[in-house]
């Protein structure tokens, strides 16, 4: 990589601006950009957009004089990085609508505002910063060209200590960037695994809540005959008013309310009794006896 500063000069006749006579230079680009706004019904608001109509771009080769009289050809400089040519004309024509057209882009989400027209050019004359691989010829000649090795090809109209302070800017914030996803990564992952942990420990606390349920109620004393019987008459009355199928076994705290089976309470989004609302305490095995 070697850096090198000169004046543009033209191997060739250079070319002539379109719309300053006086303006001549190696690089010109003309182009015509239509400006509209677009409706975005997300966020329910026009926002600017840009379209490129027209785009020209007339090159001739040129060299860099640097104050030594030491003449470097610029090979490829459209693959080139860098601030290369200056904005010497510029002028926006305003569309010119009528009140059906007007009503038309209302209704299809696009209004044109009109057309840029711009002319950019590298003028002969101008010192220019060229950061690249330079080769000798067997004839003599200098040439700046791309390196072959992928580093970056800079030709830029300001000076060598801008670019490579605008360089390490954007090296900075690549970093924080790139820091920033991997602790919003980390607090993603995380925030799985947290969740993940949570629903586990709710899942076994359950589990050891339902086999101490049944432990307990395995220990009560068996229902005897009579209350059996009158267990069957009254299967209505006692039958859980959740799942309508199984018998009310558990007793809700601090409430009192015997209404419920221990699975459908365990199934309960929010833990408040079906009955009165109140928040559920704890859960205590119904015995017959």
């Amino acid at each position: 990589m070697l850096v090198h500063v000169g004046a543009v000069q033209p191997v060739v006749k250079s070319l002539k601006s379109k719309f300053q006579k006086e303006a001549v230079g190696v690089l010109q680009k003309y182009m015509v950009k239509q400006q509209r706004l677009l409706w975005n019904g997300f966020t329910r608001s026009w926002s600017d957009n840009e379209q490129i109509l027209l785009q020209n771009l007339n090159a001739v080769p040129f060299t860099l004089v640097g104050p030594d009289e030491t003449a470097v050809n610029v090979l490829s400089p459209q693959q080139s990085s860098g601030d290369l040519m200056e904005i010497i004309y510029e002028k926006f024509h305003q569309a010119n609508l009528s009140l059906s057209d007007i009503v038309g882009q209302y209704l299809s989400g696009e209004k044109i505002k009109g057309q840029l027209e711009t002319e950019e050019m590298l003028k002969v004359g101008t010192i220019l910063t060229g950061v690249g691989e330079l080769i000798l010829e067997k004839d003599g000649t200098l040439n700046l060209r791309p390196p072959t090795n992928s580093a970056p090809y800079f030709l830029s109209i300001k000076d060598f200590n801008t670019l490579r302070q605008n360089r390490e800017n954007v090296a900075f914030w690549w970093k924080a960037l790139a820091i920033a996803s991997a602790l919003a990564t980390t607090f993603a992952l995380f925030w799985v695994g947290r969740s993940y942990y949570n629903s586990m420990k709710v899942r076994w606390q359950r589990d050891q809540a339902r086999r101490e349920f049944e432990r307990r109620l395995s220990e009560a004393p068996r229902v005897t005959a009579p209350a059996a019987a009158t267990e069957a008459n009254n299967e209505l009355e006692t039958v859980c008013v959740i799942c309508l199928s199984q018998p009310r076994n558990c007793i809700l705290l601090d409430c009192g309310h015997v209404c419920c089976c221990f699975t459908c309470y365990q199934a309960l989004p929010r833990q408040n009794c079906p009955i009165c609302r109140q928040r559920i305490r704890r859960v205590v095995p119904l015995y017959l006896v």
